[in-house]
């Protein structure tokens, strides 16, 4: 099974790297998008005659840039944010969770794969597409486990940030990972994610939780998704909740 996270606009990762087609798993794309990845990932319009971005380092690798220093417009609208999806695979026969450390941090921390959403796409497809594009590694969704809320969060302009984990299962378990997002993929013990000081607290506590599901069942801590129709015509849309006894759906 595999957990994914994600943030802010629940459409799944821009495919924010410089990764083609030659080093990364077949069917991705070489997409040029500048973008932050500090939890709220932000998608920016490329400008012509900036120089390189910078500015400051937070401990777990992340970095806040002023706009203004940059010559990117000061005032990031809304619409300029995209949903950041991660997945992390976990082999319920093994115990063992899919794991990344990017290339791109000052600090290697594993985590779990993933990136930003597309317009329109669903929660677990983000998860799914996005954990194939890291790592090679086919799965399928689950189920919801978590989200975290974040104000004023400094890699998103000031703006919330909304960062969704998702449980998916493995569908292969070959690795072929993406050389130039990613410095190493693994598949890692559960147990050792939980206390290793070489992650970050929110993946820590991700990974708890899935041990906890793994000794007690998932249905304890799944929030599942039913697609239901709306009260617009012809509509639908995905619901999130823990699993109700089948006399009670109706």
């Amino acid at each position: 099974m595999a957990g994914c996270a994600f943030t802010s606009r629940l459409s799944p990762l821009v495919r924010g790297s410089f990764c083609g087609k030659v080093c990364c798993p077949a069917g991705r794309t070489a997409a040029v998008r500048a973008f932050s990845r500090a939890v709220t990932c932000t998608q920016l319009q490329r400008v012509q005659g900036t120089g390189a971005l910078t500015g400051k380092v937070d401990r777990f690798g992340g970095v806040t840039v002023n706009l203004a220093d940059t010559g990117l417009p000061a005032d990031i609208s809304e619409s300029s944010f995209s949903g950041l999806l991660r997945g992390a695979v976990v082999d319920e026969s093994s115990g063992k969770v899919l794991v990344v450390q990017d290339r791109n941090k000052t600090k290697n921390a594993w985590k779990f794969p993933g990136g930003l959403s597309d317009p329109g796409e669903n929660i677990g497809a983000t998860a799914v597409r996005e954990v194939f594009e890291e790592t090679g590694v086919r799965s399928e969704f689950r189920s919801l486990l978590s989200i975290r809320q974040q104000h004023n969060h400094p890699g998103a302009f000031g703006m919330s940030d909304m960062y969704i984990i998702c449980r998916l299962s493995p569908l292969t378990y070959e690795i072929n990972f993406c050389t130039q997002e990613c410095l190493r993929c693994e598949w890692l013990d559960l147990g050792e994610l939980a206390k290793t000081n070489d992650t970050t607290p929110i993946t820590t506590r991700i990974a708890r939780l899935l041990l906890h599901g793994l000794e007690h069942g998932f249905n304890r801590v799944d929030l599942t998704m039913e697609e239901l129709p709306a009260v617009y015509s012809g509509m639908f849309y995905q619901l999130y909740h823990r699993q109700l006894p089948t006399t009670l759906k109706s």
